[in-house]
């Protein structure tokens, strides 16, 4: 395999010209694009996919993409810093700083630990008024056609897919135990990591235009997730945080039998009650448990933190998935 996208082909050549001419930020993201679209098409991954003509300079492209990181992440939302002002922007300015480790800034609250991307000066709540955001009673209103299609799913099923995605040394022990004879977490995606699952949004037709009329996070590979999680009967979810505060999770309750909680350590339990939302902010260490002997179910999805505002949102998406992005350049370590 010893070819490219003609487009990435063509953005590394821009930014090598770029680069001459003295443009060192056009050049930067020139050769963002290019090594990461060539990169998902499963080029410039090593030296055998990777042109000889164009070897030298994905080499250098990809140098310069790791070295100058922090010039990269701030231009990736700098458009909208020029569109509405530095102050509007200025609490995602100190988000990336704590991300890049130029600044200490970590929650006051030692409970809460985003295990990825913490964005300082919102509110450190742990539970949050659903009706924050507008479309929420829309939602509540539509439990019970929500609630038949999942009965319906469920029942034709009996088991979905594992809600987990364990790699390298993770073990399923270290997320789920209990005492029931098979404790499980499972789900039923419509998204999972930005991804839609068209198959699941076909069985549910009602249930999916409800979703996809709701303001939810979206970003690209990461959000939103959103699925029908179910707790087989005996099932503990072991204490664990969320990635970050930017967004929260949202539950809708459809099947809840005694004996099921939802617990955010040190600061309470709640215990699901069909039909009522609650919203919470995952980076707060947190357990669940069905003690039951039946399955618990609630539609699960991701939505953002209501405190972001519009332009926060905007800035943090592209930063995030700039972010993500650039761990593919750095997949490639052996052209460099």
């Amino acid at each position: 395999m010893n070819g490219a996208p003609v487009r990435a082909i063509a953005q590394l050549i821009e930014g090598a010209q770029l680069e001459k001419s003295g443009d060192l930020g056009g050049a930067l993201w020139a050769y963002f694009e290019s090594v990461t679209s060539a990169q998902r098409s499963g080029y410039w991954l090593d030296e055998d996919s990777t042109p000889d003509a164009y070897f030298g300079l994905v080499v250098h492209a990809i140098e310069q993409i790791r070295s100058k990181r922090k010039a990269l992440f701030y231009q990736s939302y700098a458009h909208l810093k020029d569109q509405h002002g530095p102050k509007a922007l200025a609490r995602v300015d100190k988000a990336l700083a704590a991300y890049l480790r130029d600044i200490d800034c970590r929650p006051q609250d030692e409970r809460q630990r985003p295990r990825y991307f913490f964005f300082p000066d919102l509110p450190e709540i742990a539970f949050h008024d659903p009706h924050l955001h507008p479309w929420a009673r829309g939602l509540q209103e539509s439990f019970a056609v929500i609630q038949r299609e999942a009965l319906r799913v469920f029942d034709e099923d009996k088991n979905f897919q594992n809600f987990l995605e364990l790699s390298g040394r993770s073990a399923v022990a270290d997320y789920v135990g209990g005492t029931g004879a098979a404790p499980s977490w499972e789900a039923f995606f419509f998204y999972r990591h930005g991804k839609r699952f068209d198959q699941n949004h076909a069985r549910c037709p009602e249930t999916s235009k409800i979703l996809e009329g709701l303001d939810l996070c979206r970003i690209a590979d990461q959000a939103p997730e959103i699925c029908f999680s179910v707790l087989k009967p005996g099932t503990h979810l072991l204490p664990h945080y969320g990635v970050t505060n930017v967004r929260l999770v949202m539950h809708l309750p459809l099947l809840i039998p005694d004996k099921c909680a939802l617990h955010l350590i040190g600061i309470g339990k709640h215990h699901w009650q069909e039909g009522e939302l609650v919203m919470f902010d995952d980076t707060f260490q947190h357990e669940a448990w069905n003690n039951s002997d039946q399955a618990r179910v609630i539609l699960l999805m991701d939505c953002w933190n209501p405190y972001l505002s519009e332009i926060e949102r905007g800035a943090v998406r592209i930063l995030l998935e700039t972010i993500a992005t650039l761990h593919l350049a750095n997949r490639a370590t052996r052209v460099v």
